[in-house]
């Protein structure tokens, strides 16, 4: 079972050192794993989900899909997005950014970054802005 601490101040380090002792006493041996700096918050992912979503949505109504080869024909295969092919797309871009893997890993600045290089992409190639998602959207 993962669970969470944040850890921003005196008392929550110290709550966090009492809730260590009791694992240790409990279970003998724990892992942990930890990321420093602001990391991506809840409505980052809920933001990212809808942008993925709505990416691949506008993407196949203005008839740019992705491409892939086939062995069933010559050359390349138009296939439309899906809310997760666009997802996997935005990996690609994270892991040459970053070399990160996974977006519950990302920071905060790090999901604007991401974001930024793919709008840019989007925008100078086919001429399509799709804003990132704010609160009265998700």
């Amino acid at each position: 079972m993962a669970e969470m601490w944040f850890v921003g101040n005196i008392h929550g380090k110290h709550e966090f050192k009492k809730h260590v002792d009791v694992l240790v006493e409990k279970h003998k041996q724990v892992t942990f794993r930890w990321s420093t700096g602001k990391i991506r918050t809840t409505k980052q992912q809920a933001a990212m989900q809808v942008y993925f979503r709505e990416a691949a949505k506008q993407l196949n109504e203005h008839g740019i899909y992705q491409q892939t080869t086939s062995r069933f024909q010559n050359g390349y295969l138009e296939v439309p997005w899906t809310e997760d092919s666009f997802k996997e797309f935005w990996r690609s871009i994270q892991i040459t950014m970053f070399n990160i893997k996974s977006t519950k890993d990302l920071k905060s600045n790090q999901v604007s970054q991401i974001y930024d290089a793919i709008n840019k992409g989007i925008s100078e190639r086919i001429g399509l802005h799709i804003p990132f998602p704010h609160k009265e959207l998700t």
